[in-house]
């Protein structure tokens, strides 16, 4: 069995990482958009809390600003985490994009090699073959 060579290791190697950055670009993604919905979904329920004009009395006051209240903080928070996801969506394609490029670059470089492997294969065969005709001439 021939063995691999480091080029092609290295290459695999960065095929793994590629595969992993994924599968974590994945999962920011799912995230991000659980967390877009969220903020969504907080922005219709401060809407419908506001405090409509009429008859309102003093308790249902009170109780409507501190559900607006609670509904604000958890809409500031899930928009700050919306924020924080974007931002690691985008650095982690950065990064997926890198390891492509090196992993291309890679398998470039392995390419090279089998293709001066397999010259050298060839030169050494070419050689051999015109010591052998020059064998067979001087005993033939």
């Amino acid at each position: 069995m021939k063995q691999k060579s480091i080029y092609e290791r290295y290459t695999l190697k960065q095929q793994i990482e590629i595969s992993r950055r994924a599968e974590t670009m994945r999962t920011l993604s799912s995230e991000l958009e659980k967390s877009k919905e969220l903020v969504n979904q907080l922005t219709e329920i401060a809407k419908q809390t506001e405090i409509k004009t009429g008859q309102t009395n003093a308790m249902s006051l009170r109780s409507s600003s501190w559900y607006s209240t609670i509904v604000q903080e958890q809409l500031e928070t899930t928009q700050n985490r919306s924020k924080f996801l974007q931002q690691e969506v985008d650095d982690t394609r950065k990064t997926i994009a890198k390891a492509v490029h090196k992993k291309n670059k890679s398998e470039e470089a392995w390419h090279r090699h089998e293709a001066v492997e397999l010259a050298n294969r060839e030169e050494k065969f070419d050689q051999e073959l015109v010591g052998r005709k020059r064998n067979i001439s001087k005993f033939g």
